[in-house]
């Protein structure tokens, strides 16, 4: 069988790749820097890695023949950077034969160009990079996660307060989309070499306003759940106390240790989204699935499946 490494496979985004690779009939290759975390997976090889040990990298490349990379969430962007270089290289001098990317947000077409926002602006430049070593590379840009509910700067508010607090303005589009489908665009372009080069935005098979998503959970928990826009600093400062509890620089990574580099970064970038004519929350899937015919889980089905009483720490991406 194919092997295909899942780089950073303990966080949210490759717990589900290595799920819908297992159900795909793929060996899998798994790496992490805390292996108790894949603990719940039999019959995979789980292994250690870190991007900032370039070697380990290269090890964890070895012999696959298809390697997932997911942009790490809240790194700093010369740090992403240095990343990307460091798989794209460790990839090509593997001899790995595909790169599956995933960017964990939006990306600008090429006919835009720059559109003002930092964070959106640096997608194509990290792409460049991943791509700078040779490997064929194909990059989904999915645009927004259901599974950010379950993280804690979500779920404890829908359980504990019946409030779902985001910051998007109440009137905000979002092709919302889980992350085993997003795994799922990605196990499909292994073998398809005219996806090789391509940028594909992608979201989920229905648009929702927040006010929506919402009536979604009342719905499943039986009760009123309200929607309830958080400030831009409120959940800016959430994410910093969730994520940067612990500031030595070997639990960081490449995350900042400053509160408000991170709040201002944080805020320019849900700032742009609430406002962007270029609505890079909301994506027209037709013709994205009659190239890759996938089926997709309607919000209401996914929120069904979900065992809302876990506590795992880790990010949606």
């Amino acid at each position: 069988m194919t092997l295909v490494t899942v780089l950073s496979a303990s966080g949210r985004p490759g717990l589900a790749q290595v799920r819908q690779l297992i159900k795909a009939g793929y060996d899998v290759r798994a790496t992490t820097r805390d292996p108790s975390r894949l603990k719940q997976f039999d019959n995979i090889e789980i292994i250690r890695a870190d991007y900032n040990d370039p070697d380990s990298i290269y090890e964890a490349c070895l012999g696959a023949d298809t390697v997932f990379y997911t942009r790490p969430s809240f790194e700093e962007s010369h740090k992403a950077l240095d990343f990307a270089a460091t798989v794209g290289s460790s990839a090509k001098r593997a001899n790995v034969r595909r790169l599956i990317y995933n960017t964990c947000c939006w990306g600008p077409p090429d006919e835009l160009g720059e559109v003002g926002q930092a964070g959106y602006d640096g997608v194509k430049l990290m792409i460049n990079t991943l791509m700078q070593g040779g490997v064929q590379t194909t990059t989904f840009q999915p645009v927004l996660f259901m599974d950010n509910l379950l993280t804690d700067w979500a779920r404890k508010d829908i359980k504990k307060n019946d409030i779902y607090t985001y910051p998007h303005n109440p009137n905000l589009e979002a092709s919302w989309i889980c992350l085993d489908d997003v795994a799922k665009f990605m196990i499909a372009a292994i073998d398809r070499d005219d996806l090789i080069g391509r940028r594909i935005n992608i979201g989920g098979p229905e648009v929702f306003t927040p006010p929506r998503v919402a009536d979604l959970l009342s719905g499943h928990f039986g009760r009123p759940i309200l929607y309830k826009e958080l400030g831009l600093e409120d959940f800016s400062n959430r994410l910093y106390d969730i994520f940067f509890a612990d500031t030595d620089e070997d639990q960081r990574g490449g995350r900042s240790e400053n509160r408000q580099a991170f709040i201002d970064s944080m805020s320019d970038f849900y700032s742009f989204n609430n406002i962007s004519e270029h609505r890079p929350f909301k994506v027209d899937m037709e013709p994205v699935l009659k190239e890759i015919p996938i089926r997709l889980t309607p919000f209401s089905e996914w929120i069904s499946q979900q065992d809302w009483n876990e506590e795992l720490d880790t990010t949606a991406g």
